[in-house]
């Protein structure tokens, strides 16, 4: 049987989880690794704070357009399907998995290549800040999404608002509450529905998944 987040009802237990998975893991030391680099670096100024402001207000519609575009792609086989379309479909069909609980460890490895990229291309202390800050988000996305899929019982209204949201896109309609860490992408770009107004969709859990891939194999 896999191992799934049942049981866990404290953050202290979340927590104890969350560390033990190699892509919080990766995360954690490329965030390390990019805060040294620009304590090192120094030469602080207002362009640090713009653009860590212009990142977090983006933070919401980029993970609106990630979870359309990328994450509920279609089951073609293609280089995104491969991936994180597969897995995250898995990740539908029982969201307690911690298989297909995280983002993929290549993906991962992609994103800190990416970041080096970044980083000697434009050779500022500003660019060292965002891709820090970009790893910062990545890993509070991390974090929010396990926890919501643990026993933790929401207490704080914030919290409580996330979780709602996230558990109606798993087992309402896929189709809306694309958010994670935030509800603004939602709201502004109208996937925020009401409950009541929102049907039960088939393909919420397995359906999807299934039929997708049978599609594409029938292609293939």
């Amino acid at each position: 049987m896999p191992a799934v987040t049942r049981q866990i009802r404290t953050q202290k237990q979340a927590y104890g989880e969350f560390v033990q998975h190699g892509t919080p893991r990766l995360l954690a030391l490329e965030l390390l690794l990019l805060l040294t680099t620009r304590l090192v670096v120094a030469d602080w100024s207002w362009n640090d704070v713009l653009v860590v402001a212009v990142l977090v207000g983006l933070q919401p519609f980029t993970e609106w357009l990630i979870h359309v575009f990328v994450l509920h792609c279609p089951a073609d086989g293609r280089l995104r399907d491969r991936i994180a379309g597969y897995s995250h479909r898995r990740h539908h069909e029982d969201p307690r998995d911690l298989r297909y609980q995280f983002i993929h460890p290549r993906v991962v490895y992609v994103g800190i290549v990416v970041t080096a990229v970044i980083m000697l291309a434009f050779r500022t202390p500003t660019a060292v800040t965002g891709v820090l800050a970009a790893a910062v988000l990545t890993l509070v996305y991390e974090w929010v999404h396990f926890l919501i899929h643990t026993d933790y019982a929401p207490k704080r209204e914030l919290y409580r608002r996330l979780h709602r949201a996230h558990r109606l896109h798993h087992y309402r309609n896929e189709n809306y509450w694309l958010g994670v860490t935030a509800r603004t992408g939602d709201r502004v770009l109208r996937t925020n529905p009401r409950k009541e107004d929102v049907e039960i969709s088939p393909t919420a859990r397995t359906a999807l998944a299934r039929r997708g891939e049978a599609s594409a194999r029938q292609r293939a």
